[in-house]
């Protein structure tokens, strides 16, 4: 890293001490963690009172299946039974297809949204394509009961492994066309320390076999883990640049505790043995050494020709029409679509063209929710769900607007929510301070604003401390308040 880019550093964390966040506090989540609660029975209540019928959507799956158990991961999951692994997808199929069918059949306009994109993740949803038959009828459900647009957008989640010839000729076959595959490192010695269950050899087999096959794919990678460098960073990007892999996505460590948001589980580096090791040792890097990591990739990005959309995710060129943005990424973040969720641990949300949201969360306990669908209960496993209001709703959307790293239309929150967010309080103040702070700019015309690179930079603690917490957790009045029928599940 040069001089000129260090002195860069130095100064865009400087002068911003509110958005330091170290590793044990980073748990950044574009959900809110405000709202009033709902319970289960009254989140399903909010569902079938939902009006989603021939509106965009987005649809995921959350498969909590992994061959190892990287020791940084706090989402649901559980190591599969490898002894009765074809027997387990299968069962994970139809745990899967009861839940879904309990909404298709609960409401009357799930089947009836039009799905724009499709995304199976987890844990590793790629480890479906072990059994054939399972994946097939699992797939084979969706066409038949869910609305899916003509360009809908089906991406698939998986590691190294799980992508081979054989692999990638069925997902393809059975109409997905766009990848995701986690590398993380490039590094032998930080993917060991990490459980990481593959090469850097093997990952480089997977990501020439995904190129070949012509399809778009995203190229997962970490920064901030133990025994990373800066120059190690730059070296495992550089190394993808110049492999022509479409689409690289860069995400921070994230190591606070998720269970006790309530989505996700604790990661083996969670625990309070591991935190005293490790702060005992400084495993883990700084804040400054982590961003020297984070410059070192994106100077590489730059250099070759990407651009971050959404935030953290850099495309080549001319990869996605419309703001060179995937459908995924669209849905949930530019457009804030309702996002349909299945699967223990999987949240989601119920938007619209409206100025309340409802968020959805699963339950997490992977041995509960097999027990609920295996059950002769018909009852959904959603365990908890948050009503966003006003400012609440006001500061998620733009944190997930923010996120898109697309034009955000200032008519657009004049529409929903009657305010103006140059104008009033509190947002005027926040959106002066990110426009002084070179973290957002204005348009030509004036009519909307979009994270700069340094916005991009630190999208994340941006998001987190000036959309959720000075505007969600502001209780300036707001200029028009809209009642819809939602607040009558409160």
């Amino acid at each position: 890293m040069s001089q000129m880019n260090k002195s860069i550093l130095n100064d865009l964390l400087e002068a911003n001490p509110e958005l330091n966040i170290s590793v044990y506090d980073y748990n950044i989540n574009v959900t809110s963690n405000a709202g009033d609660v709902l319970s289960a029975d009254k989140l399903y209540l909010a569902y079938q009172n939902f009006d989603g019928a021939g509106k965009d959507a987005h649809l995921y799956l959350h498969l909590p299946l992994c061959d190892y158990i990287c020791h940084f991961c706090n989402y649901v999951k559980r190591k599969v039974d490898v002894k009765n692994k074809v027997d387990e997808l299968d069962m994970w199929a139809n745990l899967l297809i009861k839940e879904m069918s309990i909404y298709l059949n609960g409401t009357n306009w799930v089947r009836k949204a039009n799905i724009t994109s499709f995304y199976i993740g987890g844990g590793t949803g790629a480890l479906l394509l072990n059994n054939e038959a399972a994946i097939r009828k699992l797939m084979g459900f969706i066409r038949e009961n869910f609305a899916l647009s003509a360009d809908c957008e089906l991406s698939l989640e998986g590691n190294p492994e799980n992508f081979t010839d054989e692999s990638v000729r069925l997902a393809q076959e059975l109409g997905f066309n766009r990848f995701s595959i986690g590398v993380q490192s490039l590094q032998l010695e930080v993917n060991k320390f990490s459980n990481r269950g593959h090469t850097p050899d093997d990952a480089i087999r997977a990501i020439n076999l995904l190129k070949s096959s012509g399809m778009p794919f995203s190229v997962d990678m970490m920064f901030g883990l133990p025994y990373q460098t800066p120059v190690t960073v730059g070296y495992d990007i550089q190394t993808l640049v110049d492999m022509g892999v479409p689409c690289i996505t860069i995400y921070r460590l994230r190591n606070a505790e998720r269970e006790k948001m309530g989505i996700g589980n604790a990661s083996v580096w969670n625990s309070e043995k591991y935190q005293k090791k490790f702060s005992e040792q400084a495993i883990f890097p700084d804040v400054m050494t982590t961003y020297q990591m984070r410059d070192a990739a994106t100077s590489a990005l730059r250099k070759g020709g990407y651009h971050p959309s959404p935030c953290g995710w850099w495309n080549k060129p001319e990869i996605y029409p419309d703001g060179n943005i995937p459908h995924v990424s669209k849905d949930k973040w530019e457009k804030y679509n309702t996002m349909l969720a299945f699967g223990p641990g999987a949240y989601g949300w119920l938007t619209g063209d409206q100025s309340e949201y409802i968020q959805t969360h699963n339950m997490t306990d992977i041995r509960a929710y097999v027990e609920l669908m295996q059950s002769d209960t018909v009852k959904t496993p959603l365990s908890y769900g948050r009503i966003l209001q006003d400012n609440i709703a006001i500061g998620t959307r733009l944190s997930f607007a923010f996120k898109a790293n697309q034009a955000i239309y200032f008519e657009e929150y004049k529409s929903l929510f009657g305010v103006d967010l140059l104008q009033d309080d509190p947002y005027r103040e926040v959106f002066a301070t990110l426009f002084e702070k070179d973290l957002m700019s204005l348009s030509a015309d004036g009519k909307s604003m979009q994270p700069t690179w340094k916005g991009e930079e630190l999208h994340e603690e941006i998001m987190y401390y000036y959309f959720h917490k000075l505007i969600g957790g502001s209780d300036s009045a707001m200029c028009k308040r809209v009642a819809i029928p939602l607040k009558q599940v409160a």
